[in-house]
């Protein structure tokens, strides 16, 4: 009799304990669930490389069990980053979407409307390797000899680039080049659209060089000079030559077939054309 007792109290008391602990732990869960905590949201889509301001994003309260493990909750973490990838319209912006290192960044550097072309530099064109990203530098244009003989003449087409980056390094603290910019196969220069295309073709049809320009000079110091090429160089390859005829009586030879253009503008033949470039402009003359 004493025992049943005994075993009944026992079981009344841990059934009052465990009911205890249930309602401790629902109690205590119940808040948790609907605590809510303030967060960024992006009111846009944001893309990748793109500087962060504060109306690309509001704040929402929303559930602690819904928000990121890194979700931000102040708009000055936010304001002034960038976006490494491109943030969706409505999503959370977290720690790991943006960042403040530019050191990765080449878009955030261009200015608007400006463009980066690389060209290839060795030692020697290079400037033995002392230039450095945000340096300034004069682009010089060799083009090739004459059909005379005559040595062709060096001109600047280009004063005062800026240099965006040197083989895959951008702008730094250091002063001095490291063996990564003294060995750079290429330079990244900012250019606007009309200087990148004439940048490439001059790359294609002379030799480039780059001169280091001092921080204290103005950069319009000096106008820029004429690149003359003889020959057009743009009108594609050169036709193959023509059969040597068989040993017979003469032939008349029959003229070349004229190539027929798309419409447009009439544009007279010249003789010897050449072409001309003037800082960001091309002309065409017939070279007298």
């Amino acid at each position: 009799m004493n025992t049943r007792r005994t075993t009944l109290l026992i079981a009344i008391i841990l059934a009052i304990g465990t009911g205890w602990l249930t309602l401790t732990y629902l109690s205590s869960v119940k808040p948790a669930q609907n605590e809510q905590r303030q967060v960024l949201i992006a009111a846009q889509e944001i893309p990748a490389r793109s500087r962060i301001v504060d109306t690309m994003f509001r704040t929402e309260m929303r559930p602690t069990t819904g928000l990121e493990p890194d979700s931000l909750n102040n708009g000055n973490q936010a304001v002034g980053s960038l976006a490494l990838v491109t943030i969706p319209m409505g999503a959370q912006l977290t720690s790991s979407d943006i960042g403040s290192n530019v050191a990765f960044a080449l878009p955030v550097r261009l200015q608007p409307g400006m463009r980066a072309v690389s060209i290839p530099v060795d030692r020697v064109k290079g400037v033995s390797g002392m230039i450095l990203p945000g340096d300034r530098v004069d682009v010089i244009a060799i083009p090739p000899g004459g059909s005379n003989g005559s040595p062709p003449k060096a001109v600047t087409i280009f004063r005062g680039i800026r240099v965006l980056a040197v083989g895959n390094t951008l702008e730094n603290a250091v002063a001095t080049p490291g063996p990564d910019e003294q060995t750079a196969a290429t330079v990244t220069l900012e250019v606007n659209p009309k200087q990148a295309d004439l940048l490439a073709w001059a790359d294609q049809n002379s030799t480039l060089r780059l001169a280091l320009r001092s921080p204290r000079e103005a950069i319009r110091s000096e106008p820029v000079e004429e690149l003359v090429l003889a020959g057009n160089n743009s009108a594609g390859p050169a036709a193959p030559p023509a059969p040597v005829p068989a040993v017979g009586p003469a032939v008349p030879s029959m003229p070349a077939p004229v190539p027929v253009s798309a419409p447009g503008p009439a544009v007279r033949s010249l003789p010897n054309p050449v072409e001309v470039i003037i800082g960001d402009e091309v002309q065409k003359s017939n070279g007298q």
